[in-house]
């Protein structure tokens, strides 16, 4: 293999890496405008993919930090800071617990309620109605609403590589929604009472107010760089916001006016349209452009088509809400077929959308993509679930042009709850999943907390929406069921607050960046934890649990533990899962030994079977003209270790090697030095060796 110049920094090197390896290269990030994401040391992200997600050129910021790091000369050794640096306020931490709280607390058990009320008495009586008309306002507003602004208030800046303009503002608007939907839910079930219509009245003020404050920070902080693409898209969906919130606030005053609880259907359907699809669609929409094709690794959208994408829906949007809000107020009569085609048109460019953004076609990932995970498949659900609401909402607008077809209440709720619980629930689990723990600057604490909270929200939809749209048993028995798609959504609701909790707001051990300093080469004392091993976690904690696991992990190749001050520095932020995935280490594996180590049942090179031994010795052995182990380089093709008996099938990265007989004479006196009396090296030509055969770290040591 020809020596090649091995820059310091390669596009497979995290953030993380670089700011732990060369203290002050920050600057660098925020010269290319990428400040301030991933929490103080920066997130788990390959450097590579975290420029192309922030849409700049991963070569240049490249070359900038291999100058910075050339100029100090290698990596330096870290200090053992005391105490992490205190943090500024991040205002989408309260905006996402606060959407989350409110959908556990108040929307998702109201929904439940409602439904079983729907089918019998239990007591609701006149309050039934308002109480159907509460929840759905709390989960459109109190929970996607200030969920998408907590998301909106820390990507946009980092999206336009600018500040959040107005902070003050962006907190306030989160008090103010939040108060808002809140007085709401407490109020309109009683508004026919005086003061508690009054209350009524206030909350849509206050509503008003917050989606003012949202309005400003968002168009103040897109309007300070030139315009992408994705900006009308936002842009359209926060003015959609606003003028629903005014409107709301003309619908309530209207019923404290009447002295009722209800809002009438009639200006209830495009108060709901306006929220369902002006806001929360239209702002997915455009988060989705600019997020998805590298979140899902899509190939490159269609940009000449979301323009008409955009100007299609919007307008379909509008002549239908207006013709609503005509019919309401000025006793217009709504045709059919005005309707019918609003319908169309809106879901053509749901159409047009999809294939301009490629979401149709298979991932092509690059080597650098970020991790392949849950959120990936929540996030194309998803996206099958907005196609399915709009081929409900044409099929009924079909049969209603057709004939005297008119969808009863049940039906109604098919298309909508395809859209809330299928889309928008599915895209805040996936590009939470994704987004939130990169914020935090953490791997997501499960993934298979994940993958079973989109087996629960896909069979929530599925409940609610087949027995909305398909009219099969009794009312009692439909509504029952819908009862029950809430629990089960209100389950997984509740295991993705949880994942998200464990991964943003860790344990005590696992904030803690400065541990004591271990010897590495004795065993440490900890007790284990309760509970498995997993994958996510993070290597910190399995150091302090487990003991005698320094010593596995070093005979496993994870050779910068061997630093006191490395190994602080960077162990609570590591998980075993992307360490080993670094490395192309079987993380199974792993764990099984640490499980018998935990179990107390010997020392780390005892509990390692022989062919795991015979791996991690050769991690030491390296070849010479590139400086990284065989094993990270690929040329080990297997090893079989019986007894006092070891082969070793390998090949080198050139048949005409030079070095050959130092790596193959290096190679039998290790696995020698493990017992093995009987050493077989076989040099295996076919297949040749390929760079693809290395792993992460190996391609990150070369700059590839």
């Amino acid at each position: 293999m020809t020596e090649r110049p091995d820059p310091l920094i390669g596009p497979h090197m995290t953030v993380r890496e670089a700011v732990l390896a060369y203290p002050g290269i920050e600057a660098v990030f925020e010269r290319h405008g990428l400040a301030g994401c991933g929490g103080p040391e920066g997130p788990i992200e390959p450097i590579a993919f975290f420029a192309r997600v922030h849409e700049i050129d991963p070569a240049a910021l490249l070359r900038s930090l291999n100058e910075f790091a050339a100029r100090r000369d290698g990596a330096v050794k870290l200090p053992v800071f005391e105490e992490r640096p205190k943090q500024p306020f991040e205002t989408y931490r309260l905006a996402i617990f606060t959407s989350l709280a409110l959908a556990l607390a108040g929307g998702l058990p109201l929904a439940i309620l409602v439904a079983l009320g729907g089918g019998r008495d239990i007591g609701l009586g006149i309050r039934w109605a308002p109480l159907v008309q509460a929840h759905g306002h709390l989960q459109l507003v109190g929970f996607v609403g200030i969920f998408i602004a907590g998301l909106a208030y820390h990507v946009l800046p980092r999206f336009k590589n600018t500040e959040l303009r107005l902070p003050g503002l962006a907190i306030a608007s989160i008090g103010l929604l939040a108060g808002g939907v809140v007085l709401r839910t407490a109020s309109q079930p009683w508004a026919d009472s005086g003061f508690v219509g009054a209350l009524f009245a206030a909350s849509a003020v206050i509503e008003l107010a917050g989606a003012l404050a949202f309005f400003s920070v968002v168009v103040s902080t897109l309007s300070s760089t030139p315009r992408k693409n994705y900006d009308r898209f936002l842009l359209a969906a926060v003015t959609w916001f606003t003028a629903a919130s005014l409107m709301n606030l003309v619908v309530v005053a209207k019923v404290v006016d009447d002295g009722v609880t209800t809002v009438a259907a009639s200006r209830g359907t495009p108060l709901l349209e306006m929220y369902i699809f002006g806001f929360i669609t239209l702002f997915i929409l455009g988060v989705s452009v600019r997020v998805l094709p590298h979140f899902v690794s899509l190939r490159p959208p269609r940009v000449r088509y979301l323009t008409p994408a955009l100007l299609l829906f919007n307008t379909a949007l509008l002549a239908r809400v207006g013709s609503g809000w005509l019919a309401a107020y000025a006793g217009w009569s709504n045709p059919e077929w005005l309707q019918t085609f609003a319908v169309y048109g809106m879901g053509a460019a749901v159409l047009l959308f999809v294939f301009a953004l490629n979401l149709h076609r298979a991932a092509v990932r690059a080597d650098d993509s970020g991790p392949v995970g849950g959120h990936e498949r929540l996030i194309r659900v998803a996206y099958v679930w907005l196609v399915v609401a709009f081929a409900i909402e044409a099929w009924y607008a079909s049969r209603g042009l057709a004939g005297d077809f008119a969808p009863d209440f049940l039906e109604q709720g098919a298309a909508r709850h395809a859209l809330a619980v299928g889309f928008f629930m599915q895209m805040i689990f996936g590009v939470g999943a994704r987004a939130l723990p990169a914020f935090a600057g953490r791997s997501l604490y499960s993934q298979r907390l994940l993958g079973l909270t989109w087996v629960l929200i896909n069979m929530a939809v599925i409940m609610r929406v087949g027995h909305a749209a398909i009219p099969s048993g009794s009312i009692a028995f439909r509504f029952d069921s819908i009862a029950i798609s809430g629990a089960v959504a209100f389950l997984a609701v509740s295991l993705f607050t949880y994942n998200i909790i464990r991964t943003v707001i860790p344990s005590r051990r696992r904030r803690a960046p400065n541990r004591r300093k271990e010897d590495p080469m004795q065993p440490q004392s900890k007790a284990g934890p309760s509970g498995p091993i997993q994958p996510e976690n993070v290597v910190a904690d399995v150091l302090d649990s487990v003991p005698g696991s320094l010593d596995l992990l070093l005979s496993y190749g994870f050779k910068p533990l061997a630093d006191p001050e490395l190994r602080a520095k960077m162990a609570p932020h590591v998980t075993l899962g992307t360490a080993c995935e670094m490395h192309g280490i079987d993380v199974q594996a792993l764990i099984a030994d640490l499980e018998r180590l935990k179990a107390g049942d010997g020392k780390a090179a005892e509990v390692t079977p022989p062919v795991q031994r015979v791996l991690n010795a050769l991690r030491d052995c390296q070849d010479p003209e590139v400086a990284v182990n065989i094993v990270d380089l690929g040329l080990v093709y297997g090893v079989e270790a019986d007894g006092q008996s070891a082969t070793v099938r390998m090949t080198l990265t050139s048949p005409d090697c030079p070095m050959a007989g130092q790596i193959l004479d290096d190679v039998r006196e290790r696995v020698r030095a493990l017992g093995f009396t009987d050493v077989d090296v076989q040099l295996v030509k076919e297949p040749a060796w390929e760079p693809s055969k290395m792993t992460p770290a190996a391609r990150q040591a070369l700059g590839w």
